[in-house]
């Protein structure tokens, strides 16, 4: 059983340290997600974190806060993990080291060092060759160099795999992050690795293909810059013991008590052996081999979708747009339902972006907006929304929930009156006494099992709450978001179903459109029909999902009533 300690720790290897940032900047394949700490003015040189496959630069957050007390470090999400953008197709370790190159141009960085875990250690050694004027050292987690069978192995074992209804592909995962996983790494870490694996989608193979086609034994031996590998206790710790005889200007540390989650629990001891490296007087090598080229980048055209992050009541917020906000109509925002996030609203924010600003951000908590130190209400959701709308500076908007969203949405309309045109909610959860003591005693915090159950059940009972037509990946995908709140994804139905909603949905005075779908709550909403001041209700024959399956149906539903 937790303790109020154990969900305490939770927390601290959950929630963004506070002097670590994050931002969105444009790179070769469209929006490119980063972190950073630390003085952008620092006479030492800035650090670059190059995460492993397939996860994101969450992995380096602790070590980012440590090692950004006295110089610049930086850990974008590598293209297609993470938060940033995918390539069209495949790409190679040249692309994503050609794409890491492209990020420092972009923020005028003119040297760095260079950190790299797994895959990330191949991109940072192409990185060194591509541009060697710009990398100074590099200090590589793992660098294997495979025997054939070793080689094969390891890509019939990352090959891409295929969604299990019953969730055995989850089982898979779990179970070989549990095999390296070291005693003193917490459960939370080792899921929250889970959550960031899961958000690749269908691109997460692509990480290790890459990996997999890129040769240390071939590349290692041309770096010329210092390099400091260390060798965990983990899956590649006999494949990188090899790669010593090819170091022409490095050294290896060996950790066997490190593995995979290691660097959270452990950060002040990589950071100390990073810090002392770093600092040193080592130096390159004389001569070497001629730049390697650089790959062109594709000519891309931008999507319609822009993500950003904005400062709120509880740290940032983080957004979805599409659409331009000179359109004539009244800007559209989306509220998502629990456990869940603004991702969900994708399809429709491109569709709603076609003729007016569409915006879909994450509510606190949840997706990649940060947490309210305690388990908030639906009105103080309502009101960072609004102050959000404020700070975007939109003096009028039309909004819609869904499910918890839905509550958050009217009560912006009855709090902020002067902001909110019309509302359209999906669903009005309108409980009877008993319904609502149930949902309180079924709706409990996070408990990570050992076995990974908490994972398989999940997912495994989704289904059925998605119609047939519904892709396998918009399940999965939204699965992975469900993830996101970690150990606070239950405050949102907690504040659902402490919501006065047969009280306060009578006093709404704007038009509302309430939709019903064929879901979980289709008993509940029609309750809502006495208690509708100026609204309507309009029944739908679909039900989770139906976002993205009926797109253009859904879009067309709404702008006859948003443009009545």
């Amino acid at each position: 059983m937790s303790t109020t300690q154990d969900a305490a720790d939770d927390m601290t290897f959950w929630r963004r340290p506070a002097n670590v940032a994050r931002a969105y900047i444009d790179g070769r394949y469209g929006q490119l997600h980063y972190r950073s700490a630390g003085p952008s003015a620092s006479p030492r040189v800035p650090v670059l974190f190059i995460h492993a496959s397939p996860s994101s630069g969450r992995m380096w957050e602790a070590a980012l806060a440590a090692l950004g007390a006295d110089r610049l470090a930086l850990a974008p999400d590598t293209p297609g993990f993470g938060d940033s953008d995918a390539p069209p197709a495949p790409p190679e370790i040249p692309d994503y080291a050609a794409t890491m190159g492209a990020f420092l141009d972009a923020l005028g960085i003119t040297q760095v060092d260079v950190v790299g875990y797994h895959t990330g250690s191949k991109t940072c050694v192409e990185l060194a060759l591509q541009r060697p004027g710009l990398v100074r050292k590099l200090a590589l987690v793992s660098a294997p160099i495979y025997s054939e069978e070793e080689l094969a192995k390891q890509k019939h074992d990352y090959a891409a795999e295929k969604i299990e209804r019953d969730g055995s592909h989850l089982a898979w995962r779990w179970n070989f992050s549990k095999t390296f996983r070291k005693p003193d790494v917490p459960l939370i870490v080792a899921h929250r690795s889970l959550a960031e694996s899961l958000k690749g989608g269908e691109q997460a193979p692509w990480g290790h293909r890459a990996a997999f086609n890129y040769l240390h034994a071939e590349n290692l031996p041309k770096v010329r810059q210092p390099v400091l590998l260390f060798n965990f206790g983990d899956d590649l710790t006999a494949p990188t013991a090899r790669a010593a005889a090819h170091l022409a200007n490095g050294r290896v540390v060996d950790l066997p008590a490190f593995s995979h989650g290691s660097i959270d629990v452990h950060s002040d001891v990589f950071v100390r052996h990073l810090r002392a490296f770093f600092d040193s007087d080592a130096t390159t090598l004389p001569g070497g081999e001629a730049a390697k080229p650089v790959p062109v980048p594709p000519a891309l055209k931008a999507g319609p979708i822009r993500r950003a992050f904005h400062d709120g009541p509880y740290g940032l917020i983080h957004l979805r747009q599409a659409g331009s906000a000179d359109s004539p109509r009244t800007p559209f925002v989306m509220f998502h339902m629990s456990p869940n996030s603004g991702r969900i609203y994708e399809a429709l924010v491109a569709e709603m972006g076609r003729d007016r600003l569409a915006i879909a951000p994450d509510t606190p908590g949840f997706g990649e907006s940060d947490a309210p130190q305690q388990p908030p209400s639906i009105e103080d959701y309502a009101a960072c929304m609004g102050g959000l709308i404020d700070r975007l500076g939109l003096p009028r908007v039309d909004v819609m929930g869904y499910h918890t969203g839905s509550q958050t949405a009217m009560e912006l309309a009855r709090q902020r009156p002067d902001l909110v045109g019309k509302v359209v909610m999906v669903s009005a959860p309108l409980y009877t006494a008993e319904e609502r003591a149930l949902r309180h005693a079924r709706n409990k915090p996070l408990a990570v099992a050992e076995d990974g159950s908490h994972l398989i059940q999940r997912f495994a009972g989704l289904w059925q709450f998605y119609g047939t037509e519904v892709e396998d990946t918009v399940v999965a995908r939204n699965f992975c978001e469900s993830l996101r709140g970690g150990p606070v994804g239950w405050w949102g139905h907690r504040a659902a179903f402490n919501y006065a909603m047969a009280e306060n949905l009578p006093t709404v005075r704007q038009p509302i459109l309430l939709l019903n779908p064929d879901d979980d709550l289709a008993e509940q909403t029609p309750r809502a029909r006495p208690l509708l001041a100026n609204g309507q209700i309009r029944d739908l024959p679909y039900s989770h999902g139906m976002l993205d399956a009926h797109t253009a149906e859904i879009g067309q539903i709404l702008r006859q009533f948003l443009d009545s």
